[in-house]
């Protein structure tokens, strides 16, 4: 039985920015396939990807090795700037000190690493999946599509702005964040480290075992917040005090905190656009 907490709905809804492609006369498609070794295999494990225009899916598996398959898609509307996408866009791919760094360069790419906006003159896409030994730390960054991890246990860092992120069957701290899109974690032991999930438009939804015990800080504008575990609510939280201008400005947070069991790890989940729902299964 669910159990519904009110929250503020409004009327206005903030529009979801569009994340498709312009229409491309030409198109090529190709692939590449690798396994890489880490350099201490017994050791920590971290697996960094930073693309742009694509989905990633990570699997854990029983092996010290990770396998990658990258699909690249380039378009355009002429064979001059199909070529022009092929020189531009550069997958670099290497491993150091127990770290497997994958990243899409291109010209969308600022000095500071950041991304601006692509050259009209072409899009190039690259889906990534890959298979990785199963404690492994993640650090997956995309732009436009979506993140799909799955049967990984170690820490978690995923970002995204256009797309969804799921995680089934995890174990670890995550710290997920996207815009549009909704975020489902899946967990396969209840997390004992504080974990973040972010969004402006879309749900978010949280699976835990048996015997959860968490404090949570919930916050959604235009949605409800559900719960299949019986909670507390917990004292709200003091707010900060900043002199501008002469004056005290005070700011509270607009979360509402409740305790699931004893308490434990602070389970942070925030949308603007959409609702928020505490899962006492692993479906």
């Amino acid at each position: 039985m669910k159990r519904y907490f009110p929250a503020l709905l409004l009327a206005l809804l903030l529009p979801a920015l569009a994340a498709g492609h312009d229409s491309y006369r030409l198109e090529k498609k190709d692939q590449v396939a690798q396994v890489f070794q880490f350099s201490a295999p017994e050791k920590a494990k971290t697996v960094k990807i930073d693309n742009v225009f694509g989905s990633i899916t990570v699997s854990g598996a029983p092996t010290s090795e990770v396998r990658l398959e990258a699909k690249r898609s380039l378009r355009a509307d002429s064979q001059d700037d199909l070529q022009k996408a092929e020189r531009e866009v550069v997958l670099k791919m290497a491993e150091k000190d127990n770290v497997l760094d994958i990243y899409v360069d291109g010209p969308f790419r600022c000095r500071d690493g950041s991304r601006h906006g692509s050259d009209r003159d072409y899009v190039v896409t690259y889906d990534f999946t890959l298979q990785v030994p199963e404690q492994t730390r993640l650090i997956l960054k995309t732009v436009n599509g979506d993140i799909l991890v799955q049967k990984v246990r170690g820490e978690f860092t995923v970002r995204n702005v256009n797309g969804h992120i799921e995680m089934r069957d995890i174990a670890g701290p995550v710290d997920g964040k996207t815009v549009n899109g909704r975020i489902r974690a899946v967990f396969r032991e209840n997390p004992a480290a504080v974990c973040k999930f972010t969004t402006v438009n879309g749900d978010l939804e949280a699976r835990f075992v048996p015997g959860l015990d968490a404090e949570f800080q919930l916050h959604t504008l235009n949605g409800g917040i559900y719960s299949d575990f019986p909670v507390s609510y917990l004292p709200a939280k003091p707010g900060t005090a900043k002199r501008e201008n002469g004056r005290f400005v005070y700011r509270s947070r607009s979360s509402q905190g409740v305790r699931v069991g004893r308490g434990g790890p602070e389970i942070s989940m925030e949308t603007l656009n959409g609702d928020i729902l505490i899962a006492g299964d692993n479906k």
